[in-house]
């Protein structure tokens, strides 16, 4: 076990780790949205298979380029087999978007750039020879590799497998997540306020909304009082119905601290305990029975920031994923205190204006662990996390995290 360690030797202790996914699942397109794909995606054939037109125009060809004008044949709407087109006089074939090209044209002029009289046309503008055509496999051509294994499937890509006629996905299997939250002041929501409670549970219903988030499936369990065997045999519960464990609160060196006191019973399996930055330095993570397990601190601000730093690590592999974290170097317009030697990531507005970005404090009541209302601005600025080794002046650069 290793204690009090820094953040980068934290990292590349998670980034070492070997993490092995749950298993493969099949599921239907539609509940394919934000699951992981299990496998690379290729295209079966090139697409379009065949030229079509990109506007409602007049398919001819181009050996009769200079011709005054051209007898129309026909309409070749979208849908309809291939026409073909006769070489032997200047012909064409009247096609809208999205229709095959007839065979032998290899032109199309669109409707606005031509003066139709009865069934005679005469072109205004000519064309290039393919413009305003889509190509075979200008889409994508057979072969082609289209999604990559360990991709987040937004609805961008439902709709590209849908054109690829993907019924059913092969997805990684969605970790499992217990979440258990300590402490004898803590409330669940609708109970009312005693004085021995007046908290209410947000670290828990924080975690759950967290681990939703980013694809697990969790699993809140009651409120666990301050009681060193209550809270031994929630984890060991925990630890055997899910994949990984979060516990929020009892990371500490108090006398309630019975996270604590479990690593202490069970170092072996601790990875490490503690790591010099702030918030969130109590925090542990040990692989028990196996089982990922994260013990983050209790504090609102703590819980958050921990998770986002240390918990997706491992979550998102798990989940067949990789964390990739959105970073800025970003200049500062004023000067930032810091008088604390550990690593601080402090929470800070994001704005973007015109591809220029900026940070500010505004509205951050203060940057005690406990106030959660820090992250949610009122003007929707974007969220990140400002990272102080050291106190800084105007005009320095600053690394972001863009949470």
């Amino acid at each position: 076990m290793q204690t009090k360690i820094d953040f980068k030797q934290a990292m590349n202790i998670l980034q070492s780790q070997n993490i092995t996914t749950l298993g493969v699942e099949r599921v239907f397109l539609h509940d394919a949205l934000g699951r992981v794909l299990a496998h690379d995606i290729y295209a079966e054939s090139d697409m379009p298979h065949c030229a079509l037109s990109n506007m409602d125009g007049y398919a001819f060809n181009s050996t009769f380029k200079d011709a005054k004008s051209f007898r129309i044949l026909g309409v070749n709407q979208a849908g309809n087999a291939i026409p073909t087109l006769p070489l032997d006089a200047p012909f064409a074939i009247k096609t809208f978007t999205g229709a095959k090209i007839p065979q032998n044209a290899d032109m199309l002029v669109p409707i606005e750039h031509c003066t139709l009289i009865q069934d005679t046309l005469s072109i205004e503008t000519l064309p290039s020879i393919g413009q305003y055509m889509r190509q075979a496999g200008d889409n994508y051509k057979k072969g082609e590799k289209l999604l990559s294994k360990g991709t987040r499937l937004n609805a961008n890509h439902i709709g590209l497998l849908a054109s690829l006629n993907q019924v059913f996905i092969k997805v990684f299997a969605r970790p499992k997540v217990g979440i258990l939250v300590s402490g004898n002041e803590l409330l669940e929501l609708g109970e009312s306020v005693s004085l021995t409670q007046d908290i209410y549970n947000a670290n828990g219903h924080l975690l759950l909304a967290k681990v939703l988030e980013n694809g697990g499936i969790p699993k809140l369990y009651p409120i666990l009082k301050d009681d060193k065997a209550q809270v031994k045999s929630n984890i060991e519960c925990a630890l055997k119905e899910c994949d990984m464990v979060i516990t929020s609160g009892g990371a500490s060196v108090g006398d309630y601290d019975f996270i604590t006191a479990l690593c202490k019973e069970r170092t072996k399996e601790v990875i490490f305990q503690g790591v010099r930055i702030k918030p969130g330095q109590h925090i542990v993570y040990a692989q028990f029975n196996s089982k990922h397990f994260f013990g983050l601190p209790g504090f609102p601000n703590s819980t958050l920031v921990t998770f986002e730093l240390f918990v997706k690590e491992i979550l998102l592999r798990l989940l067949g994923t990789k964390l990739k974290r959105t970073t800025f170097k970003i200049p500062l317009s004023f000067d930032i205190d810091k008088n604390d030697t550990r690593l601080e990531f402090r929470v800070c507005n994001v704005r973007n204006k015109e591809g220029s970005f900026s940070i500010d404090f505004k509205d951050k009541k203060d940057f005690q662990s406990a106030i959660l209302n820090n992250f949610c601005p009122l003007d929707n600025a974007q969220v990140g996390l400002c990272v102080l080794d050291s106190a800084k002046k105007s005009g320095e650069i600053t690394e972001v995290i863009l949470l």
